[in-house]
């Protein structure tokens, strides 16, 4: 017997040998009233664990312990294996502890080992924190069963920020009787308010990939989301927390070399650019951050879009000065989660100018809560570009709980990236929120007003929405008025003047025992209009979909609607859609087989009518995971275009795949090309994490023009560029 197994015997011999009987023969609580709570025990330092995966440290023997999980997928019920939790702090850290027990260790998924990598397609725990209790995000936490780490921003009714990275660590191993974890989280290292009697609310999935099986310790409705905090357990008792000076220094030396091979001669250029971002906590709940000549070298490659549309694109953001509390600055929940048309506030407004970045030479940032308000605060400072001068780009926002299950927030931003206009804006939501509708039902209803004030003109934006996302029922309604002069410099608007209406529904259907967990059907129904109620879109939905035992997904839409085009607009290669009034019926269809497999696909097609004439779109994606030392994905994207003045075809290739030399080192590359641009870009970063800490970063870039009808024949370099960076963070 190995030594995680006499860890088992010595610790907790009694949990070890009935408890897995007593969860096969409970019986789950109510999902709508259960809420469980754990308090950490209190140690000292020198107690503190090594961080090894093997729990034969003392403080085990005497840590806080839960065990009382419950199966959420396929369906509500015990648990299949049992899982142990354990908790401690000190004044520095919290300390976690995982026995995951299972029956057939040789069959649990361990694929991935990259920091940051998609460890959700192992057997792994998710550990989500809501230290502000705001039931609205938090921060998250996901390992693997070798310990390999992902971190994360957790925001209702959005997809996490997966590039958000802050200071942990973990180690685990697969033993005889399952795998264990073993984690710290600094309390640096996290915002909190430390005088929240309420406790911290705390999420604990764990996924067994395997079995295609979903565990949690609260929030255990099955309908509602693994990320969302609408009801969590509670982290309670923490206090006498110590963070030192509160004072993180992260100094970083960059070595540029670029060759642009467009020039004759070549031009070559080797620069050194230091740099600095400078952490303060004002309090436990309130951390301010000062970036000092940003460096965003090792931002990865935006996807690859090409716009056949009328309306601008959307990119997330992925640079890590913007993504530090980024929650915070959040307006109206989940308002614009289904289209980002009239956001007050978008981070890559700073920086990214007409596609083109531009230096950011100083940075400051204030987030947290203060005396029982949510704050945020930024102000950056771009360096000039070509045919831009330096602006000075600022926003705040502040949100606080009112009444018993109200949030009331403003929001403020000034300034205009191009300097073109004297551009500000000034806004305020409201959110309800209440679990006691229809035997227990959640419900959320948001409203918000906002005002843009230009040079050009001031106009406003306001709307409303209240949704009731539960499992068996679910719809929603929201409306909302963009004025035509509403125009945020540093928001996203790429639609302004228009009334625009949304109600979708659908009715889920589970199932125990079957080939599917679960299949639904519903509706939902769009209409945009102008200021004056002439319709521009129109579009009514039928969705089926179907959730398999195995967690392969079917998702079928059906659709007639219609589009009036009042200004022309061209579609990539020139071509002219002409004003008119257009049909745009059609299908869609899309397949996501499961995660857990070593290999698998996202996929889709479209079929449907398009401005008087026909379009066929589809991406094949094709992943390969042969083991946890390398994967690769490669997706082919093509839209064929038929309308009456033309013709046009785009196709996007791209490939992503990771070489893994051990969980701290690891080799990312991703390579693009689409026909329009003829654009080919190749970017490949080594990170190697020497300790959670300590960075370096090495970097190869390469941007060519290819022409698409004779490659590899003419193949035109532009840029090539090698990126060497060093990296400490120091905490006080």
């Amino acid at each position: 017997m190995n030594k995680i197994a006499y860890g088992c015997l010595g610790i907790v011999f009694a949990s070890c040998t009935t408890g897995q009987v007593l969860a096969e023969t409970a019986t789950p609580p109510d999902p709508t009233s259960y809420i469980p709570s754990v308090q950490p025990t209190r140690i000292t330092a020198d107690e503190a664990p090594v961080i090894d995966g093997v729990l034969d440290d003392p403080v085990w023997a005497k840590a806080a312990v839960i065990d009382e999980f419950w199966q959420v997928a396929p369906e509500l019920a015990a648990p299949s294996e049992k899982t142990e939790m354990y908790f401690a702090y000190d004044s520095e850290a919290l300390y976690v502890a995982i026995m995951a027990y299972d029956e057939q260790p040789e069959k649990i998924i361990n694929r991935i080992m990259t920091r940051d990598g998609e460890v959700y397609r192992d057997d792994m725990i998710r550990f989500y924190i809501d230290p502000y209790n705001t039931g609205l995000g938090g921060f998250g936490f996901d390992v693997n069963a070798q310990g390999a780490r992902a971190d994360r921003i957790i925001q209702r009714g959005r997809p996490p920020i997966d590039e958000w990275d802050t200071i942990w660590d973990s180690e685990g191993q697969i033993t005889e009787d399952g795998w264990v974890l073993e984690m710290v989280i600094p309390f640096r290292s996290i915002s909190f308010d430390p005088e929240n009697s309420e406790g911290w609310g705390l999420l604990i999935t764990r996924e067994l990939a395997h079995k295609n099986e979903e565990i949690r310790w609260s929030n255990i409705d099955p309908g509602v989301n693994k990320f969302d905090f609408r009801q969590p357990g509670r982290l309670v008792g923490i206090q006498d927390i110590e963070q030192g000076l509160g004072l993180d220094v992260e100094l970083l030396g960059t070595v540029i070399a670029n060759r642009d091979w467009t020039t004759t001669p070549r031009d070559n250029d080797i620069r050194l650019e230091p740099s600095a971002n400078i952490y303060y906590k004002f309090t436990p709940s309130l951390t301010g951050l000062l970036t000092l000549n940003s460096d965003f070298s090792d931002t990865p490659l935006d996807a690859r879009q090409v716009n056949t549309g009328r309306f601008s694109l959307f990119q997330p953001e992925t640079r890590d000065f913007f993504l530090q509390d980024a929650a915070v600055f959040e307006f109206a929940g989940d308002t614009f989660s289904r289209s980002p048309n009239g956001r007050p506030f978008f981070s890559r407004r700073i920086g990214i100018v007409g596609g083109q970045q531009v230096d950011l030479s100083t940075g400051l940032k204030l987030s947290g809560e203060l005396k029982g308000i949510e704050l945020g605060v930024l102000s950056a400072k771009m360096g000039e570009g070509n045919n831009l001068d330096s602006q000075t780009l600022s926003v705040a926002r502040a949100s606080i709980d009112v009444l018993d299950n109200s949030r009331l927030g403003f929001i403020a931003t000034n300034g205009d990236p191009t300097g073109n206009t004297n551009n500000s804006l000034i806004g305020s939501d409201f959110i309800y929120r209440t679990n006691g509708l229809f035997g227990g039902g959640f419900m959320q209803a948001t409203a918000y007003f906002m005002r843009s004030l230009s040079s050009l003109g001031d106009d406003d934006s306001f709307g409303a929405k209240l949704s009731y996302p539960n499992d068996k029922w679910s719809w929603e309604v929201s409306a909302q008025q963009i004025g035509e002069d509403f125009r945020p410099a540093l928001g996203f608007v790429n639609r302004p003047g228009v009334n625009d209406y949304n109600a979708n529904w659908h009715r889920r259907f589970r199932t125990t025992g079957s080939w599917y967990q679960y299949w639904q059907i519903g509706s939902s129904h769009d209409v945009v209009t102008d200021l004056n109620g002439n319709l521009q879109t129109r579009k009514n939905s039928l969705n089926f979909n179907l959730d398999l035992a195995t967690t392969d997904q079917v998702n079928l839409r059906a659709y007639e609607g219609e589009e009036v085009v009042m200004t022309p607009f061209s579609l990539p290669t020139g071509i002219i859609v002409p004003n008119g009034e257009y049909s745009a019926n059609g299908f869609y269809a899309m397949l996501r087989s499961s995660f857990s497999r070593p290999h698998g696909t996202q996929s889709d097609i479209t079929i449907e009518e398009y401005f008087g004439g026909e379009r066929f779109k589809f991406k094949l994606n094709g992943s390969v995971r042969p083991s946890k030392f390398w994967n690769i994905d490669l997706t082919w994207e093509r839209d064929d275009i038929s309308v009456p003045n033309g013709d046009v075809t785009v196709n996007i290739y791209s490939m992503n795949s990771t070489v893994n030399f051990s969980s701290d080192i690891s080799v990312e590359t991703q390579a693009q090309y689409d026909n329009i641009s003829d654009a080919f870009s190749l970017f490949s970063r080594m990170r190697w994490e020497v300790r959670p800490q300590t960075e370096v970063f090495l970097s190869a870039g390469h941007g060519a023009i290819i022409d698409y009808d004779t490659f590899p024949r003419d193949f035109e370099s532009l840029q090539t560029q090698f990126v060497l960076r060093f990296g400490n963070r120091f905490q006080f």
